[in-house]
């Protein structure tokens, strides 16, 4: 499964997302080093790069001191197969519909790859970890937002439940719960995604119940 997930990222041009969401995402999250975690009153328009560039290279840094660490060949690094297939993919929709087709395939990937990005954006909105004696304080419920609404729940298999997705990441999404006291998203996720399309009117809305939350 794990491979075939990678696959579908690799498809998606966001082969590093396999690395990252793990090894940066998880281990960083509702802190500064953590590219996926958005900040208060920074819009989604100026986050997506941010995340995407920065969770690329984080990734890659990770993985790259990992293979070093176990003297793995160079071929062998995550890195070869996310580039490489990503070119692939292009190269095979260019075979197939020239470059306007090439054009389209980049377009779609990038439009999937924006859902992925929204969806980190709202659920990590402006929630950060207190640093206690230089380190930050182990990851709980209450950095994650979460969504409680049913039909959206089953649609996009419990990833609403984002806090117990980031306390237990080995838990499987069929089982995810919504911690007592976690920080609740005023609608779901939907429509949460298409209020932070319009960052004056997400910031009126998410700003003071962040605020709330940092207090």
């Amino acid at each position: 499964m794990h491979r075939l997930g990678k696959w579908v990222y690799i498809s998606l041009l966001f082969g590093h997302h396999t690395s990252a969401h793990v090894l940066v995402h998880h281990r960083h999250v509702a802190t500064r080093e953590d590219p996926s975690t958005s900040r208060l009153g920074e819009s989604y328009y100026r986050f997506a790069p941010r995340a995407w560039r920065g969770s690329f290279r984080k990734g890659l840094a990770i993985e790259t001191e990992r293979q070093r660490r176990i003297g793995a060949p160079r071929y062998a690094h995550p890195y070869v197969s996310y580039v490489l297939g990503a070119v692939g993919f292009i190269a095979a929709s260019a075979l197939i519909g020239g470059l306007k087709g090439a054009l389209i395939y980049v377009a779609l990937a990038s439009f999937s790859t924006s859902q992925l990005l929204l969806s980190d954006y709202i659920q990590h909105y402006g929630l950060m970890r207190k640093v206690i004696d230089g380190k930050p304080e182990p990851v709980g419920p209450r950095h994650s937002w979460n969504s409680p609404h049913w039909f959206s729940s089953a649609v996009m298999l419990n990833a609403p439940r984002h806090s117990d997705h980031h306390a237990h990441p080995s838990r499987p999404y069929d089982t995810l719960i919504i911690p007592e006291g976690s920080p609740m998203l005023p609608r779901s996720l939907p429509m949460m995604a298409t209020l932070a399309l319009f960052p004056r009117r997400w910031r009126k809305v998410m700003d003071p119940l962040a605020a709330k939350w940092a207090e």
